[in-house]
């Protein structure tokens, strides 16, 4: 329970597919907790899902992002939560609307501090935003 929502919606995902790894009872406050962790516009923020704090003292971007939002849409899907929840249509609304058109990734900005979002660095979270945008996406099929 004192785990960030971020390593809890890891341990909803590994639940779909590890039988007794948590209770029925845990698995609805997971799911809980992550849908109480979405923004207005139906994505979620990486930075609303943990502890985290810059090293360089610069400001966490909490608008929605491709990470948290392919992340908890993915673990929910994957948790049973169907994609015509109205919850997470929002959500996968939110990722159609969201993907770069010219390069076909979703954003994603780092947590440890300010990054050009061109270098190695800051394209690596939108590397792994786009792949959990993918897994949610293609769940949604």
């Amino acid at each position: 329970d004192r785990q960030p929502t971020f390593n809890r919606l890891m341990l909803l995902w590994a639940s779909a597919n590890l039988t007794g790894l948590i209770t029925p009872e845990q698995r609805e406050g997971l799911i809980a907790e992550a849908l109480a962790k979405q923004q207005h516009d139906g994505g979620w923020s990486l930075s609303a899902l943990g502890p985290w704090q810059r090293t360089d003292g610069s400001a966490i971007d909490t608008r929605s992002d491709g990470y948290g939002t392919g992340l908890a849409t993915f673990a929910l899907q994957q948790a049973g939560v169907r994609s015509s929840n109205p919850r997470v249509e929002k959500a996968l609304q939110w990722l159609f609307q969201h993907q770069d058109p010219a390069t076909g990734r979703w954003f994603a900005p780092s947590l440890n501090k300010q990054r050009d979002p061109e270098s190695d660095a800051g394209r690596f979270m939108s590397d792994v935003a786009t792949a959990y945008a993918v897994l949610a996406l293609t769940e949604a099929r």
